[in-house]
C-alpha cells in the first residue's frame, strides 16, 4: 500500500494541470473541513477532533515516509510541493475552525449532559460555527488556488 501511495504522489502528470490538480485539493478540503464542523455538531466532539488530527499525521507521515523510500530526497521534494504545502495551509485553517467546533461541541455537552448550557451561548457558537465555516471554506478556495498555480509552475519548470 505504501508504495502505491509514493507511486500516486510521485506521477507529476497528475499535478500538472492547474485545473485537475485545484479540483482534487478542493475535494481534499471540503471533505477534511467538512469533518472538522461535523465533530463540532457531536458531543464527544473534542476527542473526535484530536482524532481526526492525529490520523491525519500520521497518514502524512506514512506517505512521505513511503515516497522517500521509493523515490529519495527529490521525489520527497516534489511530494512537498505538491502535497504537503497545500496540507499545511489546510492544517492551520482546520485547527482555527476545530476552536470554534469545539467550542461548540462543549456547549453541546452542557446541554445534554450537566442540564443546559448557559443562556443563549448554544445558538452563539452554533452561529459562529456556521460563519466560521463559510470562511474557512472561502479561504481553503484561496490557499488552494494558490498552491495548485505554485505546484503546476514547480513541475513544467523542473520536468
Amino acid at each position: 500500500m505504501g508504495q502505491q501511495l509514493a507511486n500516486y504522489y510521485m506521477e507529476s502528470e497528475r499535478f500538472s494541470v492547474w485545473g485537475t490538480s485545484f479540483f482534487n485539493q478542493m475535494a481534499s478540503s471540503f471533505v477534511q473541513l467538512f469533518l472538522v464542523a461535523l465533530c463540532g455538531l457531536s458531543v464527544l466532539g473534542t476527542g473526535l477532533l484530536i482524532t481526526f488530527f492525529g490520523a491525519k499525521g500520521i497518514f502524512m507521515g506514512f506517505c512521505a515516509a513511503n515516497v522517500v523510500a521509493v523515490g529519495g530526497g527529490g521525489a520527497l521534494a516534489a511530494y512537498w510541493v505538491n502535497s504537503c504545502l497545500p496540507n499545511l495551509s489546510l492544517l492551520f485553517l482546520a485547527l482555527w475552525l476545530a476552536g470554534f467546533a469545539s467550542q461548540l461541541s462543549h456547549r453541546l455537552f452542557q446541554s445534554v449532559f450537566l442540564g443546559g448550557a448557559p443562556r443563549g451561548q448554544l445558538e452563539a457558537a452554533a452561529r459562529r460555527m456556521g460563519v466560521r465555516c463559510c470562511v474557512a471554506f472561502f479561504v481553503s478556495g484561496i490557499f488552494n488556488a494558490l498552491c495548485s498555480g505554485l505546484s503546476v509552475l514547480l513541475i513544467r519548470t523542473f520536468a
